[in-house]
């Protein structure tokens, strides 16, 4: 998030305050607007959108499937998931193991949340910082 508020702030030549005429002057006079913008608007917008519809629900559950994958280890030992994920078999049509399963099968391809925050933001920073230039 820090390289892209940093890179918005070249873009909108925040280094550039003692300059006080044309385009500068106007960006002078939004520079608050802007810095809302950058430092607590953007965060908040992407934050309230991950919070909605599927990726919600699909980051939700790879949350929720990493404190079954805990308790799958605690309970049953570390042998019961193998390198990949997979659930032993003889543990399948346990309790958890059903559990483990169902939410393996809605978080697929999910990802929890802060790493689709993380993954938004270095979007963002892609985009503009190859769109951008001096």
């Amino acid at each position: 998030m820090e390289k892209l508020q940093r890179l918005l702030r070249d873009m909108f030549q925040f280094d550039c305050v003692d300059l006080d005429f044309g385009i500068y002057r106007i960006m002078n006079y939004k520079r608050d607007v802007v810095e809302k913008f950058i430092t607590k608007d953007l965060p908040e917008a992407i934050s309230r959108e991950l919070e909605k519809g599927a990726l919600a629900k699909q980051s939700q559950a790879a949350e929720e499937l990493e404190k079954v994958k805990e308790q799958i280890r605690q309970t049953l030992g570390k042998d019961a998931l193998d390198a990949d994920g997979d659930l032993s078999e003889k543990f399948q049509d346990i309790k958890i193991g059903k559990k483990y399963l169902d939410l393996k099968a809605k978080a697929a391809g999910g990802r929890g949340r802060e790493a689709l925050e993380v993954l938004i933001f270095n979007h963002l920073f892609t985009f503009f910082n190859r769109y951008y230039q001096e």
